[in-house]
């Protein structure tokens, strides 16, 4: 058997439908790709890409940089960054504690990557 090695919980699926779960921004040569997984307990999780041909990624720390607003006015600071170093192409998820399912909508707000001030990323969320 392997030690230390844990499969990571199972992402529930939003009882609701997410429109354009995938949203993305580019800009000063660093194209972010974020996706919408879910909650997965009172954490809602985004599979965050980051690519680039001319950039170290692995400088950006996103649980330092990134921030999730809701449709209530609620603003939540990251609880873990995951995603390996990677250099020019980076993935991994980025958790949010967000235990309120019923938000109808959220924006990823991502500051100082690149020489870009704010990428802002939205999702709405509609009744099921």
């Amino acid at each position: 058997t392997l030690t230390g090695c844990s499969s990571p919980a199972p992402v529930s699926q939003l009882s609701e439908s997410i429109l354009a779960p995938v949203q993305s921004n580019s800009g000063g040569s660093v194209t972010i790709e974020a996706r919408l997984q879910g909650h997965q307990n009172d954490l809602l999780v985004f599979e965050i890409s980051m690519d680039t041909h001319s950039v170290d990624l692995d400088t950006y720390d996103l649980k330092q940089l990134a921030m999730l607003r809701d449709n209530k006015g609620g603003e939540y600071l990251p609880t873990v960054w995951d995603a390996p170093p990677g250099g020019h192409h980076r993935k991994g998820n980025l958790l949010f504690a967000h235990a309120d399912k019923s938000a109808k909508s959220f924006e990823l707000v991502i500051r100082n990557v690149a020489g870009v001030d704010e990428r802002v990323l939205r999702w709405e969320v509609q009744p099921g």
